[in-house]
C-alpha cells in the first residue's frame, strides 16, 4: 500500500473530531486534484437531509442552496450510489429522463460554484446506513492507481466519521487466517499470488476474503481491507 496513503490514514485515525478530520482530508484529496468534497449518508425519504451529512467541504452558500432545494432527492450521483459499490465519475451516473429538466438546473447551479466534474465513492456496509463520498475535480485525469487510493481513503474517512458519531458497530472480529489473507490483499497481491504465498488454494483464499467481508459487513474486497485496517485487525 502507498506510504503516503497509509500516512494519511494514520493521521485520520488520530483525530477525535470532524473538523480535524476535514483538515486532513482537504490536504489529502487536494493532492489528487480534488478541491471540494461531501461525505454523507444517503438520504431516506422523509428524512432531514442535513442529518445525513457527516462532513461537508462544499462552499457554504452552495451547501445551503443544495439542501434548501431538496436536490439530494434528484441528484443522479446520489441516486446511482444506491446501485453500485464501485467508484464512478459523476458523468457516469444515469439521468432519469423525467427528471432531466430539474437535473439540468442542478448541474448549471453546481457549475457556478465550481462543481462541474468529480468522482463519487459509494459506501455500503451492513448494520449502517448507506452513504457516499463525493469529490469535486477532474475525474478524467485520475489514473487507475490514484482511483484505487481515493477509493480506500474515502471508505476509511467515511467509516471513521461514522465511528465518531456512533453510527457503526465499534468492534468487529475476523480469524487469524482471514487477517493474513487480507494483509496480503492490502499490499496489492492477487488471489493467485496469495495462494502461492500462503500455501492455500486460490478458492480457499477467495473464501477467506468472502468470510471476512461477511464478518465486517462490507460490500467488496477493497472495503473489507479498509475496515480491517480501521478496526486494527491488520497492520500494514
Amino acid at each position: 500500500m502507498n506510504a503516503d496513503l497509509m500516512s494519511t490514514i494514520a493521521a485520520i485515525q488520530k483525530q477525535t473530531d470532524r473538523v480535524s478530520i476535514g483538515a486532513v482530508l482537504r490536504d489529502a484529496f487536494g493532492g489528487y486534484g480534488f478541491d471540494r468534497f461531501m461525505i454523507a449518508g444517503l438520504p431516506v425519504e422523509g428524512e432531514d437531509v442535513r442529518s445525513a451529512v457527516l462532513l461537508s467541504g462544499w462552499p457554504e452558500e452552495w451547501f445551503e442552496r443544495y439542501m434548501s432545494q431538496g436536490y439530494a432527492q434528484i441528484d443522479p450521483v446520489v441516486r446511482h450510489c444506491l446501485n453500485t459499490t464501485l467508484p464512478f465519475a459523476w458523468s457516469e451516473a444515469p439521468v432519469d429522463p423525467e427528471l432531466a429538466p430539474q437535473i439540468a438546473v442542478l448541474a448549471r447551479e453546481a457549475a457556478e460554484y465550481g462543481l462541474e466534474d468529480g468522482i463519487c465513492v459509494p459506501v455500503h456496509i451492513e448494520g449502517g446506513p448507506r452513504g457516499g463520498v463525493s469529490l469535486s475535480g477532474r475525474a478524467q485525469t485520475v489514473d487507475e492507481k490514484s482511483r484505487l487510493e481515493l477509493h480506500m481513503l474515502a471508505l476509511y474517512a467515511h467509516g471513521q466519521l461514522r465511528y465518531l458519531t456512533d453510527q457503526l458497530p465499534q468492534t468487529r472480529t475476523i480469524t487469524a487466517r482471514e487477517a493474513e489473507v487480507l494483509k496480503w490483499a492490502a499490499t496489492g497481491k492477487t488471489a493467485a499470488e496469495i495462494a502461492i504465498i500462503t500455501g492455500l488454494t486460490e478458492r480457499t483464499v477467495a473464501q477467506h476474503c468472502e468470510n471476512a467481508q461477511r464478518r465486517l459487513g462490507t460490500s467488496n474486497r477493497v472495503h473489507t481491507v479498509v475496515e480491517a485496517i480501521r478496526h486494527k485487525l491488520i497492520a500494514i
